[in-house]
């Protein structure tokens, strides 16, 4: 009986030493995936900074093409105009496609880039139906398989490291409950917010 119950208790530890290096190396692989996450989200951010001070270089030659526009003989300015506008824009979703990282801005640097390549590049006929085409899906897109919640942080910033840290669950982190009065509040808590 007594040789029964030491196996017993030897198998529970052995079974608790197992699950506490089991939890060990969880702690160690979320604390690595955070630290990731944060460096890939500041790339994000500094790679946002960079093209918008390539688009604010980029606005300079577009002011200068302004007075050229004023004379109605050259159309070829005008086209070199619009592309150079055009590009602008497309840079500016760019960067809220990198700082939102929605769904919704990225349809909306494709429908950008679309609408550029027919208004400045498509002079036959399939180019043009390819482009409305491409068009119209990313409307169907945005009408029927597009999910709204996808758009939005719980709580209202567009990167992780802006804001309280979350379980995959979307609850916030021991860490973030214990400067909250040791409170641990659930998604549906934070939607309030």
């Amino acid at each position: 009986m007594r040789d029964r119950s030491k196996r017993e208790a030897l198998q529970e530890a052995k079974m608790q030493e197992r699950q506490d290096r089991i939890k060990k190396r969880e702690q160690q692989n979320r604390a690595l995936t955070d630290y990731l996450e944060f460096v890939t989200e500041v790339m994000e951010v500094a790679v946002a900074i960079v093209v918008l001070i390539g688009f604010l270089l980029a606005i300079i030659p577009l002011i200068r093409e302004m007075p050229e526009l004023l004379s109605n003989d050259n159309d070829y300015s005008f086209h070199i105009f619009l592309e150079h506008a055009f590009n602008l824009v497309i840079g500016i979703e760019f960067v809220r496609m990198l700082v939102k990282h929605t769904p919704g801005s990225a349809l909306e640097v494709l429908l950008f880039a679309i609408a550029r390549h027919l208004v400045l590049g498509g002079e036959t006929g399939p180019d043009l139906v390819l482009g409305v085409a491409a068009i119209a899906g990313i409307f169907a897109i945005r009408k029927y398989l597009y999910v709204h919640s996808f758009d939005s942080r719980a709580d209202g910033s567009s990167f992780t490291f802006i804001g309280p840290k979350r379980d995959r669950d979307g609850a916030r982190r021991e860490e973030d409950a214990v400067e909250n009065g040791g409170k641990r509040e659930s998604p549906s808590d934070s939607k309030g917010e």
